[in-house]
This record gives C-alpha cells, sequence and structure tokens, in this order.
C-alpha cells in the first residue's frame, strides 16, 4: 500500500470520528428533533445535559481549530474551565456540526496532517485524540437521551 492510500484511509476513518460513524450513529442523528428544552434537561443521576456535553466538545473544538490555524489558544487551568454555558440550543448546534465538519475536512487533508503544531506533534495525532474526545461524548448524549425517554431520534437510533 501506497503512503498515499495509506495517508487516504487514515483521513477518511479519523474524518469519521467527528462526523460519530461509522460504528455508532452521527452527531447528526444523536442531536436530531432535540428541542432547547430538552437538550438543556440534565437527567437524574447523570452530571451534565445534552447541551452541556455539546458546549464542552465545541469548547475543544474550538480551541483545535485555532490550534491547527497557527494561533495560539490558551489552555484552560483547570478541566472545569473547559465546561462553558451552553448558549443558544439552535447556534450551539449548528456551531458545533459545522466545527466538526470542519475538523473531518482537516482529518483528510495529508498535509495539514503531516505538519506539526508548536511542541512538534504531528497534527494527525492531535485531530485523532479530540476525535476520541468527541465519540466519547457523543455516548454520553445518547445516554442523556435515553435517560429522558428522547430516544432513539426521529430519524432512528443505532438499531437493528
Amino acid at each position: 500500500m501506497s503512503k498515499s492510500q495509506t495517508e487516504g484511509i487514515f483521513g477518511r476513518a479519523v474524518g469519521n470520528l467527528y462526523r460519530g460513524g461509522p460504528a455508532n450513529v452521527s452527531w447528526e442523528q444523536a442531536l436530531e428533533g432535540l428541542e432547547a428544552g430538552d437538550a438543556e434537561r440534565t437527567p437524574n443521576h447523570l452530571p451534565h445535559s445534552a447541551a452541556q456535553l455539546v458546549a464542552h466538545v465545541q469548547f475543544w473544538q474550538a480551541h483545535l481549530l485555532d490550534t491547527l490555524a497557527g494561533k495560539q489558544p490558551a489552555t484552560p487551568e483547570h478541566a472545569a474551565d473547559g465546561w462553558p454555558a451552553p448558549d443558544d440550543w439552535e447556534t450551539l448546534r449548528a456551531t458545533f456540526l459545522r466545527d466538526a465538519a470542519t475538523l473531518r475536512d482537516h482529518a483528510r487533508d495529508p498535509e495539514l496532517c503531516a505538519a506539526l503544531n508548536r511542541e512538534g506533534v504531528p497534527h494527525a495525532a492531535i485531530l485523532t485524540s479530540y476525535a476520541g474526545h468527541s465519540v466519547y461524548h457523543l455516548g454520553q448524549v445518547v445516554a442523556v437521551r435515553q435517560a429522558l425517554g428522547l430516544w432513539p431520534p426521529p430519524g432512528g437510533g443505532d438499531t437493528w
């Protein structure tokens, strides 16, 4: 297999994680039909609402996009600082999905993936780490919806 083919496989695999699949539902599916009031509800015995989870992942997506653009965003001093209060749900959802699509495209860009950040770490490694973070919280959003009795979404969930 050529280097180009390997890069293409890597880019598709990691890029797909920003979408959420293929081994599970996509972010679009997980957020489908979720109205603001329900997105902001925190189920009993769970620490976060779906909106809080999406705001958290979006915080880190924006951080990564700034990093990839050559900016030097500050890393929060404490983990809690990476959990901003959710803003308007529809705006948050749209921004989140847009930025996830951008990161998916970046993961499919061999030149960008081969480039190094200021610490000498390949962007491919950073994109992979952030993609795993995103999918982790995607599962939590599904669990929140299940706990609220809002699963599967209108278009169906990951069932067969």
